[in-house]
């Protein structure tokens, strides 16, 4: 292995397994790969280049791990005398990316769909009980991981790889402001971590929860590129709809756009908190559950230009009973000329969240600044088969028949 005297993101890529390739389910524990029929190929298998994709456009990425022992004491002895494991350790990863068509999110396993998307965002995530395996290939200092050709960095041995194994969302989250690009961010929890010479057929580093041992399969990283997954996105080419057209008390927007309030920055946040089912025999736990309910949150920061007073008297007391439900979309389109750039032709991804309700609405002013207003919004996630609540994505570079089947996750 080559000697670094550091690692910068120059050098860094970062890929996660496919749960599918054409119609072979991408068994990445023991390397079985088998159609949606009775039968299947002999274990230990290779999970070969073409069954991962690399994130594009990071920007950062974080991995930890953390092991919880209990000493064993005893009369007699001051220190202890031992040490035990009794629960899983602790693998986390988190990842930060700019938002492009949708690419990324498909890939992850959160449901996209190139037109008005009708299946929740995270209808795959919901049935997916084993995770994914996520890999960091680190190439030599001063050298660019991503290259247009096949550079053979992916199976160099002076490289290295960082692997986690069964690594499960727990969180997805898109942040856009003035004055920024628009990200997304991913925090990861997985059951395993693992680091190795890069190569053809090195280990995989999931484990097995049923039996107890790490997997049979073998894997090979594809070289990394730099990928072409839409145009860079900029706040002045978004806009966010909301059918009721208004908070409780600020103007949200209007038919004229010229009483609505100045967005200056949203967030949707997406938790997914799973919770360790154990049982005796297991050392990692038998399955990780999403815990229910899930409650999207979505928060808008804007400079208050008029009260909403164009349907007449607001009163909090009467949305106690009415509790109102809005769609917001948030529209952010590729970079054009103004007379085309409103165009859904130009829309490149679309966040959809449907039966949002109003939370909180917060007023702040202060001699020598504007007078600004936040906003919180919530909405529950519905079954696979529910089109009027939750979030939903539509990518433009994400055409169905190049989108990983989420309907049988």
């Amino acid at each position: 292995m080559a000697k670094r005297n550091r690692v910068i993101y120059q050098s860094e890529a970062l890929f996660v397994t496919h749960q599918y390739t054409g119609g072979q389910i991408v068994d990445f524990v023991d390397g079985t790969h088998y159609d949606n029929e009775p039968g299947h190929l002999g274990d230990g298998s290779e999970i070969t280049s073409g069954m991962f994709h690399q994130i594009h456009r990071l920007q950062s990425a974080n991995y930890n791990f953390a092991i919880s022992r209990q000493d064993i004491n005893q009369y007699g002895n001051l220190a202890r005398i031992d040490t035990t494991v009794l629960e899983a350790p602790t693998v986390s990863l988190d990842f930060t990316y700019l938002i492009t068509d949708g690419t990324n999110e498909d890939k992850l396993g959160i449901t996209t769909h190139a037109d008005q998307a009708q299946t929740g965002a995270l209808s795959g995530l919901l049935a997916n009980i084993s995770g994914r395996n996520y890999h960091i290939l680190t190439v030599a200092e001063g050298t660019d991981a991503n290259a247009d050709s096949d550079s053979g960095k992916s199976a160099n041995a002076a490289n290295s790889v960082i692997s986690i194994g069964n690594g499960y969302i727990t969180n997805y989250s898109v942040n856009a402001a003035i004055g920024g690009i628009p990200t997304a961010s991913v925090s990861i929890e997985g059951l395993n971590i693992t680091a190795d010479s890069a190569g053809t057929g090195m280990h995989t580093p999931a484990v097995n929860t049923t039996s107890n041992r790490t997997g049979y399969a073998r894997f090979s990283l594809p070289n990394p590129q730099s990928g072409d997954v839409g145009y860079i996105l900029r706040p002045g080419d978004m806009s966010i709809e909301l059918n009721d057209a208004t908070g409780l008390l600020a103007n949200f927007t209007d038919s004229t756009n010229v009483t609505a309030a100045h967005i200056q920055s949203f967030n949707i946040d997406v938790p997914l908190g799973r919770s360790v089912i154990n049982r005796m025999g297991n050392a990692f736990g038998f399955s990780r559950e999403i815990d229910f309910p899930i409650t999207v949150s979505a928060s808008i920061s804007a400079i208050v230009a008029d009260l909403a007073l164009e349907k007449g008297r607001r009163n909090l007391f009467n949305e106690l009973y009415t509790t109102t439900k809005h769609n917001m979309r948030i529209i952010m389109r590729k970079a054009s000329d103004a007379a085309s750039s409103k165009s859904s032709a130009n829309d490149q991804i679309i966040f959809e969240l449907k039966g949002v309700t109003l939370d909180s609405e917060s007023f702040s002013s202060a001699i020598g600044d504007n007078k600004t207003v936040d906003l919180g919004f919530t909405a529950t996630v519905g079954g696979g088969g529910d089109t009027a609540n939750g979030l939903f994505i539509s990518g433009s570079q994400v055409p169905d028949s190049q989108r990983i089947d989420q309907s049988n996750k």
